[in-house]
């Protein structure tokens, strides 16, 4: 049975630089005091405060300071933290945030510790993992299934048509398939039918699955973007809501495809069936 269609990070450095004199910041151009070696000098003045750094929970950040414009010798720096409990940091400056709340990192010069610059630290819980995607089509079906089976259990009026609860009905792969290859189908091409583009009936596609049935019905929808929003639309359309209470339904197969640029974007199908 046919109704009409319903359509309805890259991690980037920190970088500050300790200067040799002068200024009153952890920035500065002044001239750094060489030893006849070339090495750098530590002996340095100033104290800074960088900008505020927001982190998350679990994911480390690497501060880097640089002495007169050079990367510090090992040994040169001494790295704190005033509360582990929130971020730890290795004397390399790679900082971990282990909690949240607030701490203070500082690189200070190993020989002179009034030099040194903080980094101020606001640590977040870790950001919840985003829920995996479901494959097509199957996290919707047993959606669906919830959503039709709880329908089928408490009578109904389809339009001037009474309906007396109904047996639950089971998944069935077959009737998926071709659901989900008829959704698909739609989204891919675009349309918006009962006929597939090569001219196929749903009693076709459904017997081209392997399932050999003795009734079968099938609803479509288009435009909706989730299962009870689509469900909702089918039991509100006089015949849609028939194939969804038929007690001569046992089994039940859902399509869902979706994709942008279409008229729609999210297409559905439900094949109903009994072998």
């Amino acid at each position: 049975m046919l109704p009409q269609p319903l359509r309805g990070a890259s991690v980037a450095l920190l970088i500050l630089t300790l200067s040799a004199c002068g200024g009153n910041s952890g920035t500065g151009s002044a001239p750094t005091p060489t030893d006849p070696a070339g090495n750098v000098s530590d002996t340095l003045s100033p104290q800074g405060v960088a900008s505020p750094v927001a982190l998350i929970v679990g994911q480390p950040q690497q501060l880097t300071v640089t002495v007169g414009g050079r990367a510090p010798a090992p040994g040169q720096l001494v790295w704190t933290t005033t509360n582990a409990a929130v971020a730890t940091v290795t004397q390399t400056g790679l900082v971990t945030p282990v909690g949240g709340g607030n701490a203070t990192v500082r690189a200070a010069l190993s020989r002179n510790a009034s030099a040194f610059i903080d980094f101020p630290l606001t640590i977040s819980g870790a950001a919840p993992a985003p829920a995996p995607a479901p494959a097509p089509g199957t996290g919707f079906a047993q959606q669906i299934l919830d959503l039709t089976n709880a329908a089928r259990a408490q009578g109904r009026t389809c339009g001037a048509t009474a309906y007396a609860a109904a047996p639950a009905l089971t998944l069935n792969a077959q009737l998926g398939q071709a659901a989900q290859g008829h959704a698909a189908d739609m989204a891919a091409q675009n349309y918006f039918s009962h006929t597939s583009k090569d001219g196929r009936t749903a009693g076709q596609r459904i017997a081209a699955a392997g399932y050999a049935y003795r009734t079968w019905g099938e609803n479509i929808a288009a435009g909706q973007a989730t299962a009870a929003q689509v469900m909702d639309g089918w039991l509100k359309s006089e015949g849609h809501c028939k194939n969804i209470m038929n007690p001569n339904f046992r089994e039940l197969g859902v399509g869902y495809a979706y994709k942008s640029g279409t008229e729609f974007g999210h297409y559905w199908v439900q094949n109903l069936g009994t072998r």
